[in-house]
């Protein structure tokens, strides 16, 4: 059989989703052709299709050795492995051979820091792009750019990275998306003013940027139907399905009390995001999560010790409260907000592709190596001498893995009425990780597995979590955070009440809500659109 008819007929097969007949077919012929890409690529996504990681990423890695100085087919490997969330470690190896073979390419050298930062490697990120400036790379901007984005976003360095997109716009003074990300700076900062002129400036410099309109009306409280942003929106949202539009004018709707047409354009982005993200599958996600309960017993976690330091976890559904309880705690002496820390959605991402398969045959010496990582981590960024909170919603998942690094570590989960996280969760945009955001009954059914995740966790690990509720904290928050203190080993400080005037970054939704003092303006919030969950629940509704 020639090549071409074995490429041939193997196609064919992987077309008719016959992919253990394409594997044998493209197996077979690449014993005697290996250096044939299009054959192993082939091979790659059909043993994707066929859940065989490992097999994959070795197919992966002999493209990478076939292709050691081609520098687009490396990028493009490295955009596919990104894409399916593996290890990057191969991808490192090639960008740092193919600079061998070419030590004079700035392209090869951005390319390999974008790697490096999406894979968590910030410091070498910042080295491989400053070597790009240095190789004078075409639009230094963007590379300034970059390296502000790692500095704002991963290293907690505002300065540095205000500095970079000054730099960027000495070099372009009409980058906007330069202005865009100084918007995205004072935003996260807590300056209104300084936010919203940022996002005008962005929007000036390139008036076709509908995500800084959207952003310039997040930072208004909208009180006139007459106000010129809100004319701009609406003329925007009437030529585009832009979802960050869509929900920018639901909010301002909203904010003047136009309920109705809140949740049309609501509705529209939600529709937009839905034909875009993976479908909502409500079967899996109980497989998934029960898989975490059998995995996650007491006998696995005892194994792993007791010796840790004392970090406090915040998460739960999001839109549940937990910016709002980071903030409160981190107005306390004793705390300091780490924020988002992306250290165990790395880690199970890189250790764990099916998570949890693999949980089972973690070793101890494992667990004490990961726990040294975290320690170096958290020392390096943020000091010895408070505790460090890390506010990541979607923990929730990994609890089971963080107890077992951390022994000493407390899980507090905030809770909400299901009703008003449901109403949030539809009216922000949380994107393709969360496919269940764009619906209602798939958000109150991933919240009802939530729970049940949450009780197996409770069960496991009695006092060392604690459930946290929204209403009590807006409605008796002296008395609730109290509690809590004592329970982590504190006492209460009046400044827990003082948190929107606390001088830190906020990089999450609630941005704008906690620079604000103390209300209870968000409880009951579902109940201005009553009529479109009982249209969804009926008489569900209040169950």
């Amino acid at each position: 059989m020639t090549s071409n008819l074995a490429l041939q007929q193997a196609t064919t097969a992987f077309r008719r989703f016959q992919f253990d007949e394409a594997i044998a077919l493209l197996s077979q012929l690449l014993l005697s052709q290996p250096g044939n890409r299009p054959a192993r690529w082939m091979l790659v996504q059909s043993l994707e299709s066929q859940h065989q990681t490992d097999n994959a990423l070795e197919q992966l890695h002999l493209l990478l050795v076939h292709s050691r100085n081609d520098l687009a087919a490396i990028d493009k490997i490295a955009g596919h492995m990104r894409q399916r969330r593996y290890p990057l470690d191969i991808i490192y190896n090639a960008y740092e051979n193919y600079l061998k073979f070419d030590p004079g390419s700035a392209t090869a050298a951005f390319n390999y820091a974008y790697n490096l930062a999406r894979g968590g490697r910030f410091e070498a990120a910042i080295e491989f792009y400053e070597r790009a400036l240095l190789l004078k790379i075409d639009m230094p901007e963007e590379v300034h750019l970059n390296i502000a984005n790692v500095y704002m976003e991963h290293l907690h360095a505002h300065d540095k990275a205000r500095e970079h997109l000054n730099e960027a716009l000495d070099l372009n003074p009409g980058y906007s998306s330069a202005y865009y990300n100084l918007g995205n700076l004072s935003e996260q900062e807590g300056d209104r003013g300084a936010a919203s002129e940022n996002f005008r400036e962005s929007l000036r410099a390139d008036p076709t940027n509908v995500s800084a309109l959207a952003r310039l009306a997040d930072t208004k409280k909208f009180t006139d139907l007459n106000d010129p942003v809100l004319m701009q929106l609406i003329t925007t949202a009437r030529q585009s399905e832009n979802s960050d539009v869509q929900h920018a004018l639901g909010r301002a709707y909203e904010l003047l009390g136009h309920y109705e047409l809140a949740w049309q354009h609501f509705t529209k982005a939600n529709a937009t995001d839905a034909r875009t993200m993976p479908a909502y599958n409500p079967a899996q996600i109980e497989t998934d999560f029960g898989r975490i309960v059998k995995q996650c017993t007491p006998d696995w976690l005892n194994q792993f010790g007791d010796v840790s330091g004392e970090p406090v976890f915040i998460c739960g559904m999001f839109r549940s409260g937990s910016t709002l309880l980071e903030q409160m705690l981190a107005s306390h002496p004793a705390f300091v907000a780490g924020g988002e820390s992306e250290f165990f959605p790395r880690l199970i991402a890189r250790e764990f592709p099916d998570y949890p398969s693999g949980l089972d045959d973690v070793s101890v010496n494992a667990v004490h190596d990961w726990q040294r990582q975290h320690s170096e981590l958290t020392r390096k960024r943020f000091g010895l001498a408070q505790a460090v909170t890390d506010k990541r919603p979607d923990n929730f998942l990994y609890i089971g893995l963080i107890k077992a690094l951390l022994p000493r570590a407390k899980i507090l989960v905030t809770e909400r009425d299901w009703r008003d996280v449901a109403t949030s969760i539809y009216s922000v945009r949380l994107g393709p990780n969360q496919s269940y955001s764009t619906n209602l009954r798939d958000i109150r059914h991933y919240i009802e597995q939530q729970n049940e995740l949450v009780n197996h966790w409770e069960s496991l690990l009695g006092s060392d979590l604690i459930r946290v509720r929204y209403e009590d904290l807006v409605l008796q928050p002296r008395a609730t955070l109290t509690d809590l203190l004592e329970s982590l080993g504190h006492d209460w400080h009046d400044a827990c009440l003082l948190f929107h005037e606390l001088k830190n970054s906020v990089k999450t939704a609630s941005v704008w809500q906690v620079r604000e003092p103390l209300h209870d303006k968000s409880i009951g919030r579902w109940k201005n659109y009553h009529d479109q969950f009982n249209g969804v629940f009926g008489d569900g509704l209040h169950t």
